[in-house]
């Protein structure tokens, strides 16, 4: 286990310092800058550094989802009792969210295997991460 989290790490770095700073044209004017090779150094500030739709991005978004998968249990849980009732949703949300769970963290292993592969900005669940689904559906149940 320490030896893969040891080269993810790695391969991380490697794709990271390749991918730093390249912003594709149609990302917002934020992500954007310039840098001459002219005499005297320009300076790049670290917040300039764009990783959006880049390797580490994936690779990031399948390391959050497979440890965060199991948020989307009590997500379901919480889901169904608001559209039901508390005892259904202990049951069938139960069940859905376990179904919801695999799927989350097969997801996060695809997207962490496949990292340097394109189709960075593609998420393969909606949404991105499982907990924002979890935040969503436990407020909109909560109040």
């Amino acid at each position: 286990m320490r030896s893969t989290i040891l080269i993810l790490g790695v391969l991380a770095l490697i794709f990271g310092s390749l991918t730093a700073g390249y912003c594709y044209e149609d990302q917002d004017a934020a992500c954007e800058y310039n840098v001459s090779f002219s005499s005297p150094p320009v300076e790049i500030d670290r917040d300039d550094i764009c990783f959006t739709d880049s390797p580490v991005n994936k690779l990031e978004r399948g390391i959050i989802n497979m440890a965060t998968f199991w948020m989307e249990l009590p997500a379901e849980v919480a889901k169904v009792s608001k559209e039901q009732d508390p005892a259904t949703g202990v049951t069938i949300g139960a069940v859905n969210g376990v179904i919801i769970s695999a799927v989350r963290g097969v997801t996060g292993i695809y997207d962490t295997a496949t990292f340097p592969v394109a189709s960075y900005s593609k998420p393969a669940m909606k949404p991105e991460y499982a907990w924002q689904a979890a935040d969503e559906k436990i407020k909109a149940w909560l109040w």
